[in-house]
């Protein structure tokens, strides 16, 4: 639990590393209170958004090239919202690409590290109730990209997904 405690501290204070650099307003509250808690700490988020982005074709070597991937890296962004937003806004976007363009929406997500299973568990109960789905429990230990909380294997990662009414 101290382990888990000092992990939370050290990860709490490091600069925020989405594109936006903030937590989105709408959660905001939501990520806060779940970081006021003890057994909590969220490790990343999305309020959902959604994105017109413009990106040079992938070369035809590309391995696996459908020509559907969208590649972050080498794009530009047109328009990003977490609002809502006018159709005329996303018709504005579109209109200053010179290349192919992409429109997408994402849905709100958020992942959590808990301190125990217990705490996984009962968070993913009221998001449950709360219609979120899906929602599940993974062991990050064994995710590549969660190789630094290998030192905590009954931490869990909580992952809650898309709002469905």
């Amino acid at each position: 639990m101290a382990d888990f405690r000092r992990w939370k501290e050290q990860r709490l204070l490091r600069a925020d590393g989405s594109r936006k650099g903030s937590v989105d307003e709408p959660i905001a509250g939501l990520v806060q209170l779940l970081n006021d808690h003890d057994s909590f700490c969220t490790t990343s988020s999305c309020s959902g958004r959604v994105v017109v982005l413009e990106q040079p074709p992938l070369p035809p070597s590309a391995e696996h090239n459908t020509g559907f991937e969208i590649q972050k890296q080498n794009c530009t962004w047109l328009m990003v919202s977490h609002q809502i937003c006018r159709v005329e806004d996303v018709l504005t976007a579109l209109q200053k690409a010179t290349d192919d363009a992409i429109f997408k929406f994402e849905p709100f997500v958020l992942h959590v590290q808990c301190q125990e299973l217990q705490d996984a568990q009962l968070l993913v109960n009221v998001a449950v109730v709360l219609k979120f789905h899906p929602c599940y429990i993974r062991n990050c230990w064994l995710l590549p990209n969660f190789s630094h909380l290998s030192t905590f294997p009954e931490a869990l990662c909580l992952i809650i997904g898309t709002l469905k009414i």
